[in-house]
């Protein structure tokens, strides 16, 4: 929280110091590497002087030229439209109340309840105030909150809802640097180059009495344990809550002016601190300092902050924002750190403690206690593509090259001894006296107690062939080696080797791992990831995992870890199930590259996971602690109907616009695959939905009391968050309301029966005056008329309908097809028709007779008749062909209903007595959205044949878009 400029400095003094600061903290700075993100885009001014958070959840973010506010996704800016000035934000604050307040280089500002911001005046001039470089709120009331400018305080009193009201307070000293109040409820503040407490009304000067350092005290805090810190540019003290004693927390090496003396606390309850572009960690006893070397920003910090989930957020001079990804739950090493080579393939902690890593290049190790890796080598042994590492019972490291031999490494004189081998892909010891090792060309066996350490090929009956390619294996809690190879899964137990018969579940494994309840995992280039189970050497049961919860289908590595949760290295992350939820990790969690590699999981013997990756050797350091707690509920940022806002427990008078609800999901961390379930109850409620869009809309909604809920999920679909609720009411209008509609349908019916009854009486009349004119007319006209109408009506039938069905004619289906074709293209809608030709009907007139051969013809006329929709249309073709038009109906439904009748035919007996057969049919499909309906025949008629040629009694469907035949499937 900033708002004067650092005192000037040369630039070769400034040069110096940091040279030596550098060469200084380059030997406290640890070398594993962070991650750490960067926040520019959406940022309209890089120089980031204060950082807060609001009690939703949002962060806000005040820079050299104006205030900014990050939901997770993207920064929106606030300025004049909302109430504050594009002025440089000097200090961010949220009061106990939960009021968010802004200081700014020309006055105080506090954000309402509506959202906007509203300016506090102060009793100075304007040119008088100004907030200085520290801490310069504090409050410990709801309605109170005292702010410091450079030559006084300001008490603020809360008046009403969003209006404040300032008083002068008098606060000893020429210029005040900050202000905290106490456990106590004492107001300390640093006066001059003193420290003073106002307490009772009193004020007391403490530098004279404990004897701190003479300086500006310019951040002060309150720590989780009560202590209180405070921080000039040379000096950081730690003192008890009553003020009577403290101890001198200066960083190590030699004192430098620091420009942006901030102090925070992390989650761990540890101090932070910038010194330049390092970081310091106060670490119970000491300053633990992450620099460079260890990923942090090469430029200066200016701000620092740590948010309610614990993520520490670090404002950079004239670089914008970075939060440090995953803190000291990820570290990583990378060849920057020593590593001969980034692409990591194996790792593994020795019984001395030492870490080895295979690499592409070469093979690494680390020192127990220390950071640097170191690179072993030695004459005459090539180590390239280190891809598998084994610790055998003797202490023995093993190292299985896929370039093609195995290495043996003495764990005291670390003198190795290599041979030759086919390219190896892992290697596992079982017990004292077995070290199996799998390459490309068979499996091999080492006794590791014994003389002789030469590898010797396993050979067994039950192996098609020697020379397996075997890509990975496993033990199982029972002791038994299961093995995944291009011939298939094997497994050795008890009674020896034993070949898997994986049926028809499709298992054909390069990864393969078990875990304690008797499940074996499995994936592969050709497969998903599957959990199954083995009875009797046989696959009995299978289960696919895909998208999600996985982040991709390209799984490289499996493992089980000592706690029975399985962890899947994938090209675009890590993901782990724990037995009961499913969650993935990347690079925007802490790991320090999203592609990781075969064989690259490995737990430590302090149930930590390395994961070796394309870009360097990533440390999973609390996995227990990575898949605790869960994220905050969503919040709603804006909800309207129309262009009518309102908030929770709102009415709002009905119109028709939509309802549209947008929400945000405030977790700065691990985000990469949390989307939102929602539902609204009420009159016209709906279903839980799952979507990665946080707006949701709601059309035509009728007025009545609603509840809409939400809840964050993963990419498995489990809630990560508690449920949120939004309550409303949209209130009907007079017109709307029931006793109004009752009374308004009533009101219609007497005065349509009214109407009604005077039409009928003037009817009557009208009825009676002319009924003797026309009854004698009236009998001869009715005889003409209806011998007129018979005679019109038998000469339509005949010239549309079918003389022996009945059905529509030719003529008419066509005429009818073509008029839906153009109903299509104009509602958008789609169209079938189904063309059927019953199967081997010349064979019924041949051997049965024509009679046969009419009688089959009406009977599945009179089916189709029945089976269609009053408004679709059926008629015979031609000869023993019938079309069905069938408007708006897809492609799938056209199917069924084709289905449906071909099994009605199939099903139904002809005939009577033992003149009795039955009738099977070939049926053609098209749908979609025609523009011809002579094409659209022409294809119907394509796929009839296609029925005809894969054996009849089938159907066969084809699907036409606008640019034409886009699908044709077979049933």
């Amino acid at each position: 929280m900033r708002t004067s400029r650092p005192r000037p400095t040369s630039a070769w003094t400034r040069i110096g110091a940091a040279l030596i600061f550098f060469s200084f903290a380059s030997s406290l700075g640890i070398a594993q590497r962070y991650s750490f993100r960067e926040y520019v885009e959406g940022l309209g001014n890089l120089n980031i002087n204060s950082l807060g958070q609001d009690p939703d959840g949002y962060l806000w973010v005040g820079t050299q030229n104006g205030l900014y506010r990050y939901d997770g996704s993207h920064f929106q800016r606030y300025g004049a439209d909302e109430g504050i000035p594009d002025r440089i934000i000097d200090a961010i604050y949220t009061g106990t109340d939960g009021t968010l307040w802004v200081g700014t280089t020309i006055g105080t500002y506090i954000k309402r309840r509506d959202g906007k911001f509203a300016e506090v005046h102060v009793p100075v001039p304007m040119n008088e105030f100004s907030h200085p470089t520290g801490t310069t709120f504090a409050s410990n009331k709801p309605d109170q909150v005292v702010t410091v400018r450079s030559s006084n305080g300001l008490l603020l009193r809360k008046k009403s809802t969003d209006e404040w009201i300032a008083e002068p307070m008098n606060l000893q000293g020429g210029y005040i640097w900050s202000v905290l109040y106490g456990p106590d409820g004492s107001l300390w503040y640093g006066c001059d180059k003193d420290l003073c407490r106002l307490r009772d009304g009193k004020t007391t000067k403490l530098r004279a009495a404990l004897g701190l350092p003479e300086t500006e005290w310019k951040t002060l805090m309150i720590a989780s344990d009560g202590n209180i810190w405070m921080r000039s540019e040379f000096h950081i003290v730690e003192m008890v809550p009553d003020g009577s004693r403290f101890q001198l927390r200066d960083l190590p090496g030699p004192a430098i002016s620091e420009a942006y003396p901030d102090l925070a606390e992390d989650a761990q309850g540890r101090v932070l601190t910038p010194r330049g572009s390092s970081l310091a960690l106060w670490e119970k006893d000491h300053w633990r300092m992450v620099t460079e070397r260890n990923g942090i920003t090469p430029f200066e910090l200016q701000d620092l902050f740590v948010d309610r989930e614990g993520s520490v957020w670090m404002g950079v001079v004239g670089h914008g924002l970075v939060r440090w990804v995953g803190e000291d739950r990820w570290e990583a090493y990378t060849a920057q750190d020593g590593l001969v080579d980034n692409l990591v393939w194996t790792s593994r902690r020795d019984h001395q403690g030492r870490l080895w890593i295979g690499t592409e290049s070469g093979l690494n190790w680390i020192s127990q206690g220390e950071t640097t890796p170191k690179l072993w080598k030695q004459s005459g042994i090539q180590i390239s593509r280190a891809g598998a590492l084994e610790v055998t019972a003797d202490g023995a490291i093993w190292l299985g090259s896929t370039a093609g031999s195995i290495t043996r490494i003495d764990q005291r004189t670390l003198r190795g001894t290599q041979w030759t081998l086919p390219a190896v892909y892992s290697v596992l010891a079982d017990g004292p006296n077995r070290l199996w090792i799998a390459t490309t060309a068979g499996l091999f066996l080492v006794d590791p107690a014994g003389r002789d350490f030469h590898p010797q090929l396993v050979t067994d009956a039950a192996f098609p062939t020697n020379a397996l390619r075997i890509p990975s294996f496993c033990m199982d809690p029972s002791g038994a080696l299961w093995i995944a190879s291009d011939q298939g899964m094997f497994v050795k137990d008890t009674s020896g080797w034993h070949r898997i018969d994986t049926g028809q579940s499709g298992v054909r494994p390069d990864q393969i791992t078990a875990d304690s309840k008797g499940n074996l995992w499995v994936a592969g280039p050709s497969q998903d990831l599957m959990r199954i189970r083995v009875s009797g050497y046989r696959i009995t049961e299978t289960e696919h995992i895909g998208r999600p919860p996985l982040l991709s289908q390209e799984v490289v590595s499996l493992a089980v870890d000592h706690r029975g949760w399985l962890w899947i290295g994938e090209d675009a992350g890590v993901t782990v199930y724990d037995g009961n939820r499913w969650r993935s990790f990347t690079q925007d969690d802490g790991l320090i590259w999203n592609d990781t590699d075969s064989s690259a999981l490995n737990e430590d013997i302090d149930g930590s996971i390395w994961i070796g990756t394309s870009g360097g050797l990533s440390h999973l350091i609390e996995p227990k602690d990575a898949l605790a707690g869960s994220s905050p509920p969503p919040v709603f940022s804006q909800v309207s109907l129309g262009n009518i806002p309102f908030a929770d427990g709102s009415s709002v008078t009905w119109n028709s616009s939509p309802l549209v609800i947008s929400m945000a999901l405030l977790s700065f961390k691990n985000t990469q695959d949390i989307g939102i379930r929602y539902r609204l109850i009420g009159e016209q409620g709906s279903g839980w939905e799952d979507t990665h869009e946080t707006t949701v809309r709601f059309r035509h909604l009728s007025p009545g009391p609603y509840r809409f809920e939400v809840v964050a999920v993963n990419a498995a679909g489990s809630p990560v968050s508690p449920v949120a609720s939004l309550s409303f009411t949209l209130v009907p209008l007079w017109w709307q309301s029931r006793f109004t509609q009752v009374f308004l349908i009533l009101f219609a019916l007497t005065a349509l029966a009214y109407a009604w009854r005077r039409r009928v009486g003037q009817l009557m009349k009208q009825k009676r005056a002319l009924e003797e004119a026309v009854k004698g007319r009236t009998v001869d006209l009715e005889r003409e008329k209806t011998e007129l109408v018979r005679t019109r009506e038998q000469m339509r039938h005949f010239a549309e309908h079918d003389g022996l069905t009945g059905l529509w004619n030719h003529r008419i289906m066509v005429e009818r097809l073509q008029t839906e074709v153009d109903r299509s293209q104009r509602d958008g809608s789609p169209l079938a028709i189904i063309l059927v030709d019953l199967d081997y009907f010349k064979r019924v007139n041949d051997t049965r007779g024509h009679m046969a051969g009419d009688i089959s013809l009406k009977e599945v006329g009179a089916i189709f008749q029945r089976a269609v929709r009053s408004y679709d249309w059926v008629g015979r073709y031609g000869g023993e062909e019938f079309l069905l038009v069938l408007p708006g109906s897809d492609l799938e439904a056209a199917c069924a209903r084709a289905e449906q009748l071909r099994e009605t035919l199939e099903s139904t007996v002809v005939g009577e007595g033992d003149r009795k057969f039955s009738v099977t049919a070939s049926f053609g499909v098209v749908a979609g959205y025609p523009t011809n309906h002579e094409a659209m025949i022409q294809v119907a008629d394509a796929a009839l044949y296609r029925a005809k040629g894969n054996g009849r009694n089938c159907v066969v469907s084809t699907e036409i878009s606008s640019e034409g035949v886009s699908l044709t499937a077979a049933h």
